[in-house]
C-alpha cells in the first residue's frame, strides 16, 4: 500500500507534470515529449496498457483523493486510515452502481432482467468464483468494441490529433503531452461505439507488433478446456445446430456463416469465442444470447455473492445509500476532469451534451459524524 498511498495520509499518491495530475511515475525517464518513457505505478499494471485504460485509473484516483479532502472537512477528527477506507468503500461503491445500473443494461439489453435480475441481498449460498467460460471466453467480448482510431477534442470543441489504436497503447507519454485526460474523455463521450461481433484490424494483426488477439482468445479457450459453442447454446437453452445454415437465427449474416462452414467441418467443432462473438445482439443490447447467458448471471452471482456488495443493508446507512444511487460516471467525468464543463447525461450514451451543473451530485454530508 505505501507504494500507492501519500504516506499514512488518506490520499493516493498524483503527481504534477507537464500542467497535469497524473498517476506517479520516474519523472527522470521523461525529460521531453521526445525522449519519455512514461511508465505509471498503479494498483493494475495494465493501467498503462492503452490510453483509455489510463485515462479511467487517473479518474478514479482523482475521485478517491477528492472525497478524501471532502470527508476530511467533514470530519476533521478522522485518522488518515479512516479517510483512505471510507473514501476506498465510497469509489468501491460507486464503480459498482456504475456497473449495475449504467453499463450491464446497454450491454444486455433486455436480457439484463432475466439473466441478472433485481437484487435481494446478499445470498450466502451464492458461489461468486468467477467461471472459467465467463473469464476465458465470454468477456472477451469486449476486444471486439476496440475500436481502429480515437479523436481527441479540444475544451473549445475544436478536433485534435487523435491517434489509432496501435499509437494508444503502452504509451503512456502521449497523456502527459498531448492535453491530458479531457481530450481523450471529450473523444469518448462523442464517438459512437463499435460493436463486438468484428475485431478491428488493430488488434488482429498489429496488437503488441503482429500479435493476433482474436487467435489468442481462440487458443485460450482451448488451453482452458472450454466446450465448442454448440455445448453452450445448448446449456442456455438455444438449439442444437446440424449445419451451419441453422445457426441463421442467431448469426444472420450469410457471409459469417459461410466463413465459419470453410473453417470448421461441422457445427460442433466451432470453438466458443468464435461462436458466441459473431451472434447478432439481444433486442436492445450488444452481445448475443449465447454470451448474455455466461455474462448475465456471473454478474448476478458476483453481485448476490458479496456480502460487501453496496446495496446490501449495513453497508451503507439509507441516506448514504441514497447518495450512492446518485452518483454516475458522468458525475465523476465532470468531478475529476481537468476542465470539463459538459457530458452527455448517461455517459455511456451519445447525445446532447448537457452543463455538469445539470448532472446530479452526492451530498457527502450523509458522512458527517
Amino acid at each position: 500500500m505505501p507504494k500507492f498511498r501519500e504516506g499514512r495520509s488518506g490520499f493516493l499518491k498524483i503527481k504534477m507534470f507537464n500542467g497535469h495530475r497524473v498517476l506517479p511515475f520516474d519523472q527522470t525517464k521523461c525529460r521531453n515529449s521526445e525522449q519519455c518513457t512514461a511508465t505509471f505505478v498503479a494498483g493494475d499494471s495494465r493501467v498503462n496498457l492503452f490510453l483509455g485504460l489510463t485515462t479511467f485509473h487517473l479518474l478514479f484516483t482523482r475521485e478517491h483523493n477528492r472525497l478524501v479532502t471532502r470527508l476530511q472537512r467533514l470530519n476533521p477528527h478522522w485518522t488518515g486510515d479512516r479517510l483512505f477506507q471510507e473514501a476506498r468503500k465510497i469509489v468501491g461503491a460507486q464503480i459498482q452502481a456504475i456497473c449495475f445500473r449504467e453499463y450491464l443494461p446497454k450491454i444486455l439489453g433486455s436480457a439484463f432482467a432475466t439473466t441478472v435480475g433485481t437484487y435481494r441481498g446478499y445470498n450466502p449460498t451464492v458461489d461468486s468464483t468467477i467461471a472459467n467460460e465467463f473469464t476465458s471466453g465470454a468477456f472477451r467480448f469486449g476486444h471486439g468494441m476496440i475500436q481502429e482510431f480515437y479523436p481527441r477534442i479540444a475544451d473549445n470543441n475544436r478536433t485534435m490529433p487523435g491517434f489509432n489504436f496501435v499509437e494508444g497503447t503502452l504509451h503512456s507519454d502521449k497523456l502527459i503531452f498531448n492535453g491530458g485526460t479531457d481530450p481523450i474523455l471529450r473523444g469518448f463521450m462523442q464517438t459512437p461505439l463499435k460493436r463486438p461481433q468484428r475485431l478491428t484490424p488493430s488488434i488482429t494483426e498489429q496488437m503488441f507488433g503482429s500479435t493476433d488477439l482474436g487467435t489468442i482468445n481462440i487458443q485460450r479457450g482451448r488451453d482452458h478446456g472450454l466446450p465448442p459453442y454448440v455445448k453452450f447454446r445448448q446449456l442456455c437453452g438455444l438449439s442444437n445446430p446440424r449445419s451451419f445454415d441453422d445457426l441463421g437465427r442467431e448469426i444472420l449474416s450469410t457471409n459469417a456463416r459461410e466463413a465459419l462452414r470453410r473453417t470448421y467441418t461441422a457445427p460442433d467443432k466451432i470453438d466458443f469465442y468464435v461462436g458466441a462473438v459473431l451472434e447478432d445482439p439481444v433486442v436492445r443490447g450488444l452481445i448475443g444470447p449465447t454470451l448474455a447467458c455466461v455474462v448475465g448471471p456471473q454478474f448476478a452471482r458476483t453481485r448476490d455473492g458479496d456480502r460487501f456488495y453496496f446495496e446490501n443493508p449495513g453497508i451503507f446507512t439509507r441516506a448514504q445509500l441514497a447518495e450512492i444511487r446518485r452518483s454516475s460516471l458522468a458525475r465523476i467525468i465532470c468531478d475529476n476532469g481537468d476542465r470539463i464543463s459538459q457530458v452527455p447525461r448517461e455517459a455511456f450514451r451519445l447525445g446532447p451534451m448537457v452543463s455538469c451543473a445539470e448532472i446530479p451530485q452526492m451530498d457527502l454530508s450523509k458522512w458527517k459524524e
